[in-house]
């Protein structure tokens, strides 16, 4: 409450403070018969009384919200804010009456402002009183918000205590959440400016060439000169009717035409300066994608393209051509206003009077077109384009589900949201052009008016009229790019602001360890783990587990699918942290290593390997460097991938789109030798064998057994061939570690392994009964019944080896 009566008391004081300087200055200090004298005999060319009178209106304003917001703190506060603009439009119209005033008195011979220094000074303060009238409400609206929102509170918390405050209540709620959306308001009009100082301070490392386009600009400004040189030739055949006084402008032109091409180079530095704008941007943006967590790319994947590569353009085409832009209008525009002014102060005069309508309409339009138009097409153009990501990226999925219509409807729906935005866009733009156009000819027209008057009255000469009205033109252009500048730079933030989001965002799981030993033995201790992915946190998929994996030994995690067996993989790798309990490696937490030297030490071969666009070699050494062809071919060997890498067209160099141009097997035998051409000391094969054929497996196999004895193994496997030749095999259930042992004591033990093997082979014999039915009835030569045999007996052999839990 102190607050508001202090700014209460404050206007009081200037209302009683602008009366009386306002009532002085028109009475000319004493003469109080000034009011009746005017009042009676009332001359709007010569009486200052309709400006004494603006100040009634200026004091009512004030006057009339002061007691409104002491009165009602509860609805005025949001009604003095609403007519801000109102307000700011009542002073707009006060001094272009004022300026216009100026101008009539002027004109009358019997007025002398030199004479009459107070009838110049009341019109002065009439303008700035006008000014601090805008203040002062934007005060009060500011300290009567504050208290209607502190007020808000306190009745809030009184309002519980009863049913019967209910209504209040809800009313309190209403004003705190329109309080809390202003201040969001505030908020992002201040970080604009922010935002746009941020981005030019990416351009420090080119502040030479940038002081090279502002000289180069500089030097394309003496085109201001044109049009008064233009004047002085139409005067010198008008007036003077001589072509030595033509020739003289004539050729200063020509000079001055030359000195303009500097405006092309100004251009393309400002161009190439954002484009070095660009690569930094993105080169940024990208190292700290890379620097985050796993769990923000399970949720910002599609989005995450988006920022990298549309607004990051973006940002740049829009801030180099609008900076380009401004201070090009900038300068031009200051050179013009020079030599308006020199011409004719009061043409000038009649020109500023416009400035702050336009002004107020690009503000607006600005606001608007950032706000709510621009970010919203942004959101809605990413989400259509995360539909054409997934779409694409699995368009096998959807082929095999006939769901293209589907996919395409999606889109277009998508699609459809960003058009009707779009017809906004269009709309806003059209009634911004109208207005600004609207605004431009009421001032061509008022100069043309005026100008012609002083013309006629030899106040001005034809061809200075004719040079002013092309500055003026010139200057309405070079507003108009000021405005449409405005707009480009609030879509430009607008993007750039996303980016940032994402260069400001530290990941909640750095990669910040520091511990690098000589020596690694491959001991890993899972300890009372309790884990839940950060897209799912309600959900623990792992439950106080923990188990051991020794060095030369192979451990072997089963159980049913969804029950955490990849989730032990994710956190030994280090990509996910447990909400409780730890990962040890020889004794220490995963992520207390190094980044580098941990998966140099841990390697992982996935059921489904990614294989990136590039060639065989570079797939199967990425991430490493120097490693000689020798090592990659014995690689391969070991995973028994040599020979069909020697048959594809340019064997080691063969490029594959994200490996298409190979078959499961294929590319996880790659995989494979990916993983041993490191030498891990903990391997981890998490279904590395599942696309191989019997045979391919059976080499595979063999190699990973010779490999297996001197690291720590952690196997993910659904084939008993695998499973049951493990050294420890653990089942886990439902995020607990249900039993753990060797295959001979886990099956006399009878529990939950020892039955589902026992489904399982109960499977394969139903599969094999199915088989020697098809074959008694469905062959009927004997070539076929051979034939038949020999298959029955091979899938018969393979699903042995596909015991699955």
């Amino acid at each position: 409450s102190m607050g508001i009566k202090v700014a209460v008391s404050c206007i009081v004081s200037y209302i009683l403070l602008d009366v009386v300087i306002t009532t002085v200055l028109y009475i000319h200090g004493s003469q109080l018969t000034t009011f009746t004298d005017d009042a009676l005999n009332f001359n709007i060319h010569q009486s200052a009384l309709d400006i004494w009178g603006t100040m009634l209106l200026r004091a009512a304003l004030l006057l009339g919200a002061s007691i409104g917001v002491s009165w009602n703190k509860v609805d005025a506060p949001q009604r003095v804010t609403k007519f801000t603009t109102l307000v700011l439009l009542v002073c707009m119209i006060i001094i272009t009456y004022s300026l216009v005033k100026l101008l009539m008195l002027t004109e009358e011979e019997t007025v002398s402002l030199s004479q009459q220094p107070c009838l110049l000074s009341l019109i002065c303060w009439t303008c700035a009183s006008s000014l601090v009238i805008t203040l002062l409400w934007r005060w009060l609206g500011k300290e009567s918000d504050s208290v209607s929102s502190r007020s808000g509170s306190s009745s809030s918390s009184r309002g519980a205590r009863g049913s019967e405050d209910t209504e209040k209540l809800v009313e309190t709620s209403d004003e705190e959440e329109h309080e809390v959306e202003s201040d969001g308001k505030k908020e992002e009009a201040s970080s604009s400016g922010a935002t746009l100082g941020r981005l030019l301070a990416y351009c420090k490392k080119d502040a030479g060439v940038l002081s090279v386009a502002v000289l180069f600009l500089l030097i394309s400004a003496v085109e201001a000169f044109i049009p008064y040189y233009y004047g002085k030739a139409i005067d010198s055949i008008v007036v003077h009717q001589s072509m030595e006084h033509f020739a003289k402008p004539v050729v200063t032109l020509a000079a001055l035409a030359l000195a303009s091409l500097a405006m092309g180079v100004r251009g393309g530095v400002f161009t190439l300066t954002f484009a070095r704008l660009n690569l930094r941007l993105r080169n940024h943006l990208f190292r700290t994608l890379m620097r985050q967590e796993i769990g923000f790319f399970d949720e910002n994947h599609t989005d995450i393209l988006s920022r990298l590569s549309a607004d990051t353009t973006q940002v740049s085409d829009l801030i180099s051509q609008n900076i380009n832009i401004f201070l090009r209008s900038i300068i031009k525009g200051t050179g013009f206003f020079i030599f308006m002014f020199g011409m004719s102060w009061k043409l000038t005069l009649v020109t500023i009077m416009g400035f702050p309508f336009i002004g107020l309409v690009s503000k607006f339009y600005g606001e608007y077109y950032k706000q709510n138009l621009t970010k919203k097409v942004q959101t809605t153009l990413a989400e259509a384009n995360k539909v054409a990501e997934e779409t694409i990226s699995a368009m096998k999925t959807v082929r095999s589900f006939a769901n293209e219509s589907g996919e395409a409807d999606s889109y277009y729906t998508r699609l459809l949201a960003m058009f009707q935005l779009n017809k906004k866009q269009a709309l806003a733009y059209a009634c911004y052009m109208w207005s600004s156009c609207i605004s431009q000819l009421a001032l061509e027209l008022a100069v043309l008016y005026y100008g012609g008057h002083l013309v006629i009255t030899q106040q001005m000469t034809s061809g200075a009229l004719i040079s002013f009205f092309i500055y003026m033109l010139e200057l309405g252009e070079c507003l108009e790019s000021i405005a449409s500048v405005y707009t480009g730079l609030m879509q430009g933030v607008g993007a750039a602001e996303k980016v940032f989001k994402y260069l400001d965002r530290k990941p909640k799981h750095p990669s910040d360890g520091t511990e690098a030993p000589d020596t690694c033995t491959g001991l890993v201790e899972f300890k009372d783990v309790t884990f839940a992915y950060p897209t799912r946190p309600e959900t623990d998929i792992l439950k106080e587990v923990s188990f051991i994996l020794r060095p030369g030994e192979v451990t072997a995690l089963v159980g049913p699918s969804g029950s955490g067996k990849s989730s032990c993989v994710s956190l030994l790798e280090n990509f996910y942290l447990p909400q409780q309990g730890q990962v040890l490696l020889d004794g220490k937490p995963v992520k207390a290593f190094q980044h580098d030297y941990l998966h140099s030490k841990v390697a992982l071969v996935g059921q489904e390997p990614v294989l990136f666009a590039r060639t065989v070699e570079e797939n199967i050494t990425y991430g490493l460097t120097d490693i000689p062809m020798e090592a990659v071919v014995q690689a391969a060997t070991e995973a028994n991938a040599h020979d069909f890498i020697s048959n594809l067209p340019k064997g080691y160099e063969t490029v594959g789109e994200k490996g298409t141009q190979l078959s499961g097997g294929q590319k996880q035998r790659v995989a494979i030798a990916r993983a041993l051409i490191r030498n891990p000391r903990v391997l981890i094969l998490d279904e590395a064998t599942s696309a191989l054929d019997a045979e391919s497996e059976h080499s595979v196999q063999q190699a990973l057994n010779n490999i297996m004895r001197n690291h720590t193994v952690l196997v993910i496997a659904h084939r008993l061939s695998t499973v049951e030749k493990a050294d420890n095999i653990i089942v886990i259930d439902r995020g607990h570690v249900a039993e753990q042992g060797s295959h001979s004591q886990l099956m006399a033990s009878g529990g939950l392994y020892s039955t589902l093997v026992q489904k399982q082979v109960l499977g394969m014999e139903t599969g094999a009964e199915v088989l020697n039915s098809s074959e008694n009835g469905n062959w009927k030569s004997g070539g076929g019944r051979q034939q038949r045999g020999q298959s029955s007996s091979s899938s018969l052999s393979e699903s042995e080896c596909n015991v699955r839990y």
